[in-house]
């Protein structure tokens, strides 16, 4: 079953995502506790996302944006990796969660029922050097050990990149050691690894703490890849189930508002949306204000321009292998099929 959601995760991590999962039906993963909306018109719905997302879902919950446009809203957070939330969704335990964008198209592949109504985030990723390892360029991690989040979109996609720009492929020519988000700040300040691929705010915690200093960001591995000077690559996108969509077909637009909303709280509001992922992420406060100001792009809603950029995104993860269904050869195909815009 691991596998058929999310290639390349290990037994062992499936077993212990599994758990938290199972969770999920009773006590919401250990999450807060859910946060129900005073207005009730437009009915229930479960919005659930990571804990280390960093896609301002964290303010969609604790703003309650959606039960400000009228929907009764349990909020879940799941900590740990991405297949904790993959399974929770492919199990039909929540309506609607953020997911990384290249395991969005993979669980469409897998055949799990979804439509990507929306964007949250421009690319969060980044590879991140020891200090003390003297790394300067990219083709320099050859035959080295770097720490990584087996199963991300972080993962994979600065894999396409650095094969597209580089012309190596990283997963085979060095030595990976799997973990999750947090376990990559542990593994470069133990030592264990030459350098880690992180996305936000644990590379910025490695770098703030003075273990590590950044080798390269996606977003520039993006650019030299795609040589596109403008726009942005998504990280992370909304995914709601479309039997829910079909039942209630103004969620869509409500959650591209409420994430309208959160990103411009993010963005007028710090202090505000500091406190918010403080609370939510546990990270202090110094690595959060660092990582506030680093952030590429938060994103919102789902325009002609976006849905372009995603589709040669697609294009490109089909190409490194990562996904192989002729769909993402079809533009139009991707268009009526995957997207939501209704």
């Amino acid at each position: 079953m691991a596998k058929r959601y999310v290639a390349g995760v290990s037994r062992r991590e499936f077993l212990r995502c599994a758990a938290v999962t199972g969770a999920l039906g009773v006590a919401g993963a250990h999450a807060l506790a859910p946060r129900r909306a005073n207005a009730q018109g437009k009915g229930k719905a479960r919005l659930a996302y990571l804990q280390l997302g960093w896609a301002a879902t964290e303010i969609i919950h604790k703003e309650d944006l959606l039960g400000k446009r009228g929907w009764s809203t349990e909020y879940t957070v799941v900590p740990g990796s991405p297949p904790a939330l993959v399974n929770a969704y492919a199990a039909k335990n929540v309506d609607a969660i953020d997911m990384s964008f290249a395991l969005t198209a993979k669980m469409f592949e897998d055949k799990i029922p979804l439509r990507m109504t929306g964007v949250a985030t421009a690319v969060l990723g980044a590879i991140v050097a020891r200090k003390d390892v003297g790394l300067t360029k990219v083709e320099e991690l050859k035959g080295r050990k770097i720490g990584a989040v087996l199963g991300s979109t972080t993962f994979f996609d600065i894999r396409t990149l650095i094969l597209k720009a580089y012309g190596f492929n990283i997963e085979k020519e060095t030595r990976i050691v799997a973990g999750s988000p947090p376990d990559m700040a542990t593994l470069i300040a133990k030592k264990e690894v030459d350098a880690i691929i992180a996305w936000q705010p644990i590379s910025d915690q490695v770098v703030v703490r003075g273990d590590g200093v950044y080798l390269a960001k996606q977003i520039d591995l993006w650019r030299k890849a795609t040589g596109r000077a403008t726009g942005f690559p998504v990280h992370v996108c909304y995914i709601v189930n479309p039997d829910f969509l079909e039942k209630h077909p103004t969620f869509a637009r409500d959650l591209n508002d409420a994430q309208r909303e959160a990103v411009e709280i993010f963005y007028t509001k710090k202090e505000r949306a500091i406190q918010i992922m403080e609370e939510i992420t546990k990270i202090p406060r110094p690595v959060l204000e660092y990582a506030h100001g680093q952030t590429v792009r938060m994103l919102s809603g789902l325009s002609d321009e976006q849905v372009d950029t995603l589709i040669l995104q697609l294009k490109m993860t089909k190409e490194s292998g990562f996904l192989k269904a002729d769909i993402w050869d079809n533009p139009e195909r991707i268009r009526k099929e995957f997207f939501w815009r209704g």
